[in-house]
């Protein structure tokens, strides 16, 4: 009876094992869990109170800028957890969000690259620095201020729309112009 146990508590853990994100590095056979340092690749903005993000991506009233060091620490096909300083956070995943993987990547990474920030304008430089949108940012700009909008409400970046959570409850959509600037926010 003991032998079949371990038997079934073995196979639980080889199938957990198995399907656990792998979260390779692009072009490498390197897991972002083994890398010796991970950065945020937009500003993210969890739930302080619950130590909290979401790859639907609410708009919550925390905030860990773009470019922040992270330790990362355990990764399951649900959720990853991470430490900023002493803070210690879980990234939640909905199946919305598109693939987890992939989700993932958009905002962590082995590196950040502060290059990105040289084609932003003034406008999306303000709105990087308080992790907001403002009229008149470009693309690029809203998605390292407030992250990438969820895809299962805006499959793609090149639509005029984009639609974020403020909460579990309330939407606001981001307006672009033809020439790919923000003309307005809808709450």
């Amino acid at each position: 009876m003991f032998k079949k146990y371990l038997l079934i508590v073995s196979a639980l853990a080889v199938t957990a094992c198995a399907s656990a994100p792998k979260l390779l590095i692009q072009g490498s056979e390197k897991s972002l869990m083994q890398v010796d340092k991970v950065y945020t690749q937009t500003n993210l903005h969890p739930d302080e109170q619950r130590k909290r993000l979401y790859s639907i991506n609410y708009q919550q009233s925390g905030f860990i800028a773009r470019c922040t060091e992270v330790n990362l620490l355990d990764v399951s096909k649900k959720k990853l957890v991470f430490t900023v300083g002493e803070s210690k956070y879980s990234y939640l995943f909905h199946k919305a969000s598109g693939s987890f993987d992939e989700n993932i990547k958009k905002y962590f990474a082995p590196s950040c690259k502060k290059s990105a920030l040289r084609k932003l304008n003034a406008i999306d430089k303000e709105g990087l620095q308080a992790g907001k949108v403002f009229k008149g940012m470009t693309r690029d700009g809203v998605i390292l201020a407030i992250g990438h909008p969820p895809v299962h409400k805006t499959p793609s970046l090149d639509g005029k729309r984009w639609k974020y959570w403020s909460s579990r409850f309330n939407t606001f959509d981001v307006i672009f112009d033809d020439s790919g600037k923000v003309k307005s926010i809808i709450d």
